[in-house]
């Protein structure tokens, strides 16, 4: 029996780990998300807005986190210590920590980006998300929740 495998499962291990750095500066959340989104900035932050807002159950929102990753990528986060319950199209329902949750919406909002014209950067954001995803300690529920 020949087992199936998911074609993004199949990348390999990076030979350095992918740091992940707060934003806690105004101006540099919005260098980072202009850097990533260049004029559709606005649109980048609403749209992780509204994915957050459409699977997280029973989700309010509040402040974000930015976070700036060491091989350029970027993800934001909701500022909370609280987990979040999350509900996806695709069936994934799960409990995660605000910063994991974050994760998964901005990869959804750059899948969503890629699909506009021009929107190969948010192929390019969403691959170097994704090499951090492969090296997050909830890797597996972010793939489930993306897949």
């Amino acid at each position: 029996m020949h087992a199936i495998v998911n074609e993004h499962l199949k990348r390999p291990l990076l030979s350095q780990a992918i740091s992940a750095t707060l934003l806690e500066d105004s101006d540099q959340q919005r260098e980072a998300l202009y850097a990533t989104a260049g004029i559709r900035n606005v649109t980048l932050e609403n749209i992780v807005f509204a994915t957050m807002w459409t699977i997280g159950v029973d989700f309010e929102l509040g402040a974000w986190n930015y976070f700036q990753l060491s091989n350029g990528g970027f993800y934001m986060a909701p500022k909370t210590d609280q987990t979040v319950d999350l509900a996806c199209a695709n069936g994934f329902e799960h409990e995660v920590c605000a910063n994991t949750a974050g994760i998964i919406v901005t990869a959804m909002a750059y899948s969503r980006l890629a699909l506009l014209p021009n929107g190969d950067r948010f192929n390019d954001a969403y691959q170097r998300l994704s090499d951090f995803i492969f090296q997050h300690r909830d890797a597996g529920i972010i793939r489930a929740a993306l897949d």
